[in-house]
């Protein structure tokens, strides 16, 4: 119901907010339900009505504006915004690789030559640290999170999708439908 909704102005004082307003008038109801309904679809995880800091008002999540010009701008200033997330997510993922890295227990050259070599000689139990056993395990679980985290940002089919009609619409308006005289 409120996916289309229009942009729309709310203030601290819920008489004057157009949000609230445009809420009860929807669902037909007082203004205690009209706020809780509000902060329900405003929410990180629901989004029904996300804020645009642009222009400083609430609007529906699926609301583009109805003249070309300004819809364009809009999925412009929403792929701006994704790619922004996404480089933000990839050094993210980096920061965490070296972290992961430093966790890592280090060989000594010994072990290293004694790897390339080939030759195996009897190892001396050495005591494992419960702490070390449980860092180890915690990163490696972190490491197979990178590896996810990593194949979402590059799969991600939504922004292929966006830009590519993106892409059409510029040359659907850039090619002219009448041929000049």
């Amino acid at each position: 119901m409120f996916r289309l909704m229009p942009p729309q102005r709310h203030d601290a004082d819920p008489d004057k907010s157009e949000v609230l307003a445009y809420i009860r008038e929807n669902m037909a109801c007082e203004l205690g339900r009209a706020i809780r309904a509000f902060n329900s679809m405003r929410n990180k995880k629901s989004q029904v009505i996300v804020y645009d800091m642009v222009h400083r008002q609430w609007r529906g999540c699926d609301w583009v504006p109805p003249e070309d010009e300004d819809r364009v701008a809009l999925l412009l200033r929403t792929i701006n915004e994704l790619k922004r997330d996404v480089a933000y997510l990839k050094t993210s993922v980096k920061k965490h690789e070296r972290l992961l890295g430093q966790l890592e227990p280090k060989r000594p050259a010994s072990k290293r030559r004694e790897e390339e070599e080939g030759e195996p000689q009897p190892e001396e139990e050495e005591e494992v640290d419960p702490d070390v056993i449980e860092i180890q395990k915690r990163a490696t679980e972190a490491r197979e999170a990178m590896k996810m985290a990593r194949a979402t940002i590059e799969k991600d089919e939504w922004l292929k999708a966006m830009l590519a009609a993106l892409d059409e619409d510029k040359k659907a308006s850039s090619a002219p439908s009448v041929p000049h005289q």
